[in-house]
């Protein structure tokens, strides 16, 4: 990671020429601050005055603080103690003499403003702590945050030689690189000032284009290569006129079309989750190495399984069912388990079958007591996951044509079966999906019967049946079997020949059937078969795409 950080100021400063090491020094101060005091103290009087808060104020009072560490003349309000101001007094070399007196007159005038929050400002002769006391700022920043030594060595970023090493590579908690950089000739790190201001650099950019809050996780992105375009992508890009603070902020309203620009970049990219507290800042979780062509599929899939309304299928989604549970968007990435699964995504790597099923049933039982009976999630998220690389054997859900995408209709069950032979590669999974078209028509025969052929806004009692509660396994299947046949004979339509064909050829191809299939896989085509639209255009029935979620 700190090469590639390293590697990215390095072009930053090409492009755009040196900062201040003020400007990559300071951190961004927080705070809902209304005035600024100004003390300005001269050798025969102090003035102090007030004007409105301005984030300016810590960069013209050199302010920075770690821990126990403070630099700067500038006081905040809930730090004002007699020790920090003689602290700032010193910094402007004002001679503590005059402490008492300017003491005095401060406490007089913050009478004022005791139910005020602000800053105080402490100049010299009119003068401001950047235009008298920077070098001062610069030796402090060298000495105790870079940690300069005059002592000559190799750098170990650059491989070059030189008088001067610097004991440090800005951030104060390295996680993966912590056994690469140390032990250097009695040194924990040994840089060189051209990479150090590399990496200055370079966190300043990260910290301003290349980081974003997704999914309740601070992220970074960082490209393996940093150039001109790329930089354009993250730097200046914008989407459909968002006015959010950077480009990869855009990642929670429209995660495709970010992701697809990430794709351009023709580079391999990080994806780092990490937590910054005060001083510390911890990597929680890597992916590594993510293919610019896998951002651009991820994206292309999600356009491709959209819902009808236009919504794009994102990432979340697809976690909420892999992991089995009802997460937020804002809260999916915060346990290992789910980045587990994203890098799946990412990397196209296995993820147990058996297991999806499991939880992604989980998932839709929940969705189903709560009115939500559509498969339309379930079917989106296992296609997806079979196109990422991450499940086999897909089925034609969606298909292209020429104006974007269309759910794929079919004439008739052996068609159904013809083109999706991929997934229907066992007798026992036809017999399951079979059966669960049975029952969906006697579903419809139930209402039919009681409600003397009015059937829309009733339930059949069928319905409210124990689906979840049995295992779907052989004793199951002939349960669901015999209660169909039972209730044709008492619905009178014993005779009918696609309900006849229906339950001679699921018993039929349980009988030669051989695969071992999970319960939860069994259960998903059951209510699959129950579903799936196959004949003439549904137009005009109701249809079975759900709501957006």
């Amino acid at each position: 990671m700190i090469e590639t950080i390293c590697n990215i100021g390095k072009t930053v400063r090409e492009i755009e020429g040196d900062k201040d090491l003020v400007d990559l020094w300071q951190k961004e101060e927080n705070g809902d601050y209304e005035l600024i005091i100004n003390v300005d103290i001269s050798s025969d009087s102090i003035k102090i005055d007030t004007r409105d808060f301005e984030k300016q104020v810590f960069k013209d009072g050199l302010y920075f603080v770690q821990g126990n560490w403070y630099v700067g003349a500038v006081l905040k309000k809930e730090s004002l103690k007699d020790n920090k101001i003689k602290d700032c007094l010193r910094f402007i070399d004002v001679p503590l003499n005059r402490f008492s007196e300017v003491k005095s007159m401060l406490d007089s005038k913050l009478k004022e403003y005791a139910g005020v929050n602000f800053v105080i400002l402490f100049m010299k002769d009119g003068q401001k702590p950047i235009e008298i006391s920077k070098n001062r700022f610069l030796e402090e920043i060298e000495k105790n945050g870079l940690k300069k030594v005059l002592l000559s060595g190799y750098c170990q970023l650059c491989g070059q030689n030189t008088d001067t090493l610097y004991d440090s590579i800005i951030y104060k908690c390295y996680t993966n690189d912590k056994g690469i950089f140390s032990n250097t000739e009695g040194l924990s790190y040994g840089i060189c000032n051209n990479c150090i201001s590399n990496i200055l650099h370079g966190r300043k950019h990260v910290n301003s284009f290349l980081n974003t809050w997704w999914g309740g996780s601070e992220v970074l992105f960082l490209p393996h290569i940093y150039n001109e375009k790329i930089m354009d992508i993250f730097a200046f890009h914008n989407i459909n006129d968002f006015k959010g603070n950077k480009f990869l902020d855009y990642i929670r309203e429209n995660e495709t079309e970010v992701i697809e620009e990430i794709g351009k970049c023709n580079s391999q990219v990080d994806i780092i989750f990490y937590s910054a507290q005060k001083s510390e800042w911890k990597i929680t979780y890597h992916i590594r190495n993510v293919m610019p062509s896998k951002f651009t599929t991820i994206a292309e899939l999600e356009r491709k399984y959209e819902t009808k309304s236009g919504k794009h299928l994102a990432l979340w989604q697809v976690l909420v069912y892999l992991l089995g549970d009802f997460s937020k968007p804002n809260e999916i990435f915060n346990t290992n388990e789910a980045k587990n699964y994203l890098k799946s995504v990412f990397h196209g790597n296995d993820v147990n079958r058996n297991l999806f099923f499991s939880r992604a049933m989980s998932k839709y039982k929940h969705d189903y007591f709560n009115g939500y009976k559509s498969m339309f999630m379930i079917h989106r998220v296992y296609n997806f996951l079979v196109d990422c690389g991450c499940l086999d054997n897909g089925w034609s859900f969606i298909e292209k044509n020429e104006g974007g995408y269309n759910m794929t209709t079919y004439k008739n069950i052996e068609e159904f079966f013809e083109i999706n032979r991929k997934f229907f590669d066992n007798e026992i999974k036809k017999s399951w999906f079979l059966l669960g078209r049975l029952y969906g028509n006697m579903i419809y025969e139930s209402k039919n019967y009681k409600n003397e052929g009015e059937v829309e806004n009733t339930e059949s009692y069928l319905e409210k049946n124990f689906f979840f509660g049995r295992k779907y396994d052989f004793k199951s299947f002939v349960y669901f079997s015999n209660q169909c046949s039972e209730l044709m004979y008492k619905y009178g339509v014993q005779n009918k020949g696609y309900l006849k064909n229906l339950i001679s050829s699921s018993k039929e191809l349980m009988g030669v059937g051989d695969s071992n299939l999970s319960s939860d896989e069994a259960k998903y085509i059951f209510f699959w078969g129950m579903q799936q639209w196959i004949g003439k255009s549904k137009d005009n029935n109701n249809s079975n795409d759900g709501v957006d979620q």
